[in-house]
């Protein structure tokens, strides 16, 4: 899952990916993206850009033993974690979402959860979402909102540009990049889907600390390499200061804060 700058190498970051990262953010958002998707028992599920699985191991769940899951990915370190973590009935395989290799027609569900603002065709990766989708499928992506509207990332980014330097900043700048309510309508029109209704999702997330959000943050992503060459002491200085900045979001167990999401789901629609 991600573009070149967002791919999280080996199997050690990516299984801090799903330790941390997934139940703080993916999970919440998954679930939410399922409900809206309606997914039944016994549909077929292909999970595009599925990064550590989570989506896949929630629909597998939820169509049962009748039901077949498929979860795809480009990075092997992820798809090594989402064997790891899920279940025995999910299938994972290596491949590119503008490049899937199955057939015309072979899932009733095409899912993405944080993968489309990072391909960099989208109207290639969505063609052929529709094009493994049977005659009455539908799509559910998830992409986040703007970073604008999760205040708790803006401090993140800040304290990353000014004690890091602005390239750390825009890594995390880059998942929050992508389409928005508008632009979601207009690519899944555009790619022949029809009934595409779009929704904010918001999930609460809570960590420990300020500290600990930063710390989780930066072990289970590409932030792992650039903040690794502040000494102790700036790092320190980083550290507080967005203990500072997060003091509003800070209760007696932590800090926690709403994040939120767009999440569309549309028709295949006829050719």
């Amino acid at each position: 899952m991600g573009g070149p700058r967002w791919q999280v190498a080996g199997e050690g970051p990516a299984s801090a990916y799903e330790k941390y990262l997934v139940p703080a953010f993916f999970t919440g958002c998954a679930e939410q993206l399922l409900e809206l998707a309606e997914v039944k028992p016994g549909e077929r599920v292909l999970d595009v850009a599925t990064g550590t699985g989570i989506v896949a191991r929630l629909a597998a769940a939820r169509v049962g033993g009748e039901g077949a899951v498929t979860g795809i990915d480009v990075n092997e370190g992820m798809l090594a974690a989402a064997a790891a973590a899920g279940p025995g009935e999910v299938e994972w395989r290596q491949a590119d979402a503008v490049e899937l290799p199955f057939a015309d027609g072979s899932y009733d569900l095409v899912t993405c959860q944080q993968g489309l603002q990072f391909v960099t065709d989208h109207r290639g990766a969505l063609h052929e979402m529709r094009r493994v989708l049977a005659p009455e499928g539908r799509v559910a992506v998830a992409v986040w909102r703007g970073i604008e509207v999760n205040p708790a990332f803006v401090a993140v980014v800040d304290v990353l540009d000014r004690y890091v330097g602005t390239d750390a900043g825009m890594i995390l700048r880059e998942p929050f990049a992508g389409p928005d309510r508008a632009d979601l309508h207009r690519l899944l029109t555009a790619a022949g889907f029809r009934a595409v209704r779009v929704r904010i999702g918001i999930v609460d997330v809570r960590f420990p600390s300020a500290r600990e959000f930063l710390r989780r943050e930066v072990v289970s992503t590409p932030l792992a390499e650039p903040v690794s060459g502040l000494d102790e002491a700036r790092h320190e200085e980083m550290a507080a200061e967005l203990e500072r900045t997060l003091a509003p979001y800070t209760d007696d167990d932590g800090i926690t804060f709403p994040f939120q999401t767009w999440l569309a789901v549309a028709a295949r629609g006829l050719d």
